[in-house]
């Protein structure tokens, strides 16, 4: 219930904009940077960022994304904060090497990639 209502709130580029505001500190610069290494607004970036991985990721990832929820005292942030993670990695990687053929954010969730893997901590 907490992942949907992440996914349907944070779909809107307005509400994850204020979204990771609310998270805040070195995690809030870094999405920042990525979506102006895209060219893009940060809510917007977040948005689809949240859109591809509600369309890709599998019940297993799913569920691996609420074992790191539980018992956070703000599931929503610490779920959003999971699920960009990973495209935060990626996107560093690109800009640290300059290199534009790494695939592109919106292929980052595809079942390989987005699995329990990439939340274990």
């Amino acid at each position: 219930m907490v992942i949907a209502d992440m996914i349907h709130s944070c779909s809107n580029a307005h509400v994850a904009k204020a979204a990771v505001r609310c998270i805040g500190g070195a995690f809030a610069e870094r999405v920042a940077a990525a979506a102006r290494q895209k060219g893009m607004e940060m809510g917007g970036f977040v948005a689809i960022l949240v859109q591809e991985f509600a369309r890709c990721a599998d019940g297993e990832t799913m569920q691996a994304l609420s074992r790191e929820i539980v018992g956070a005292d703000q599931p929503i942030l610490r779920g959003l904060t999971c699920l960009l993670e990973p495209s935060l990695e990626v996107e560093e990687l690109v800009g640290a090497e300059g290199d534009d053929s790494i695939e592109s954010v919106s292929a980052l969730y595809d079942r390989r990639k987005c699995g329990s893997v990439a939340y274990a901590h």
